[in-house]
């Protein structure tokens, strides 16, 4: 059941992006840089979009080449105060698990500070980006990207994707809650291999997390179902709430780990009429 049925999660292009769009489509079209000649494939290529920012004095470079993820650069130290202040309360000795990592905004800047941190990420697209966003910041020895969707079980499942977009978010895992939202150009369903992160972390033996970020829009239930034995030896979680029955689900699924709340933070759309879309949480326990 989506308790947040209506909402229209996802980015709607402004007027004033529309007409920049049309603009820019014009200057493509005659100067012919379709990616149909050696001269625009040549340009294409030697073109470099970045973004460089700060974060708790640190510096940050983010690959972009789209609005969204130029969008998703700029707005790191302002789109979730909540998200800021945990990752400044990261420690040297930390092993974060990032669940639903997209690009690395989020991942990199903790990375900075932890001493690992496992990415997963679902999306082919964004994987490509998180890892070039690794290599830019020369985190390569703290991060380890897990580029699978994160599950109940080993199996090829399902997905469905919004569009054909680097740094896109909001796919839905066969089963989960599909939030409302718009669709971009080329929406796609594709079968993509699933894997649950109990029995990836007891196969390899890698060092489990203290800390764990899950943001997975809409498949909370099927992830919880793959690690509820990781979430169970972590300390502390952070996790975005969509007011869906799934995060209600895992919301109490945690309570009866021994997790307590102790910080929230309301989420708004970014449409100008402020509806709330859900809540940021950190719950944490005693060891």
């Amino acid at each position: 059941m989506n308790l947040n049925a209506g909402k229209n999660w996802g980015y709607q292009p402004t007027l004033s992006r529309k007409i920049v769009r049309r603009i820019c489509k014009f200057f493509i079209i005659f100067f012919r840089l379709n990616g149909r000649t050696k001269f625009s494939n040549e340009f294409i290529q030697m073109l470099d979009p970045r973004f460089t920012t700060n974060f708790d004095g640190r510096k940050l470079v983010f690959r972009t080449g789209n609005g969204r993820l130029l969008w998703r650069a700029k707005t790191l130290t302002t789109e979730e105060p909540l998200m800021n202040s945990w990752i400044k309360s990261v420690q040297s000795t930390d092993v974060v698990l990032d669940v639903g990592a997209n690009v690395g905004v989020y991942t990199l800047p903790i990375a900075q500070k932890a001493k690992m941190v496992y990415a997963c990420e679902l999306d082919p697209l964004n994987v490509a980006i998180l890892k070039e966003n690794v290599v830019l910041n020369s985190l390569q020895d703290r991060v380890m990207i897990i580029p699978v969707a994160c599950g109940e079980s080993i199996a090829f499942v399902d997905i469905k994707f919004r569009a054909l977009a680097y740094g896109d978010a909001l796919q839905s895992i066969a089963g989960g809650d599909v939030l409302d939202s718009y669709l971009g150009k080329l929406p796609h369903s594709m079968k993509s291999l699933q894997m649950p992160l109990d029995g990836l972390f007891a196969a390899t033996g890698a060092t489990r997390p203290n800390k764990i970020k899950i943001d997975v829009d809409g498949n909370e239930e099927t992830v919880l179902k793959g690690m509820s034995s990781l979430l169970a030896t972590a300390s502390e979680v952070y996790f975005e709430d969509s007011f869906t029955m799934a995060c209600r689900n895992f919301m109490n699924s945690l309570n009866e780990m021994g997790y307590q709340e102790i910080e929230q933070y309301e989420i708004f759309s970014k449409d100008g009429k402020f509806r709330s879309l859900g809540f940021n949480r950190i719950f944490t326990k005693s060891s």
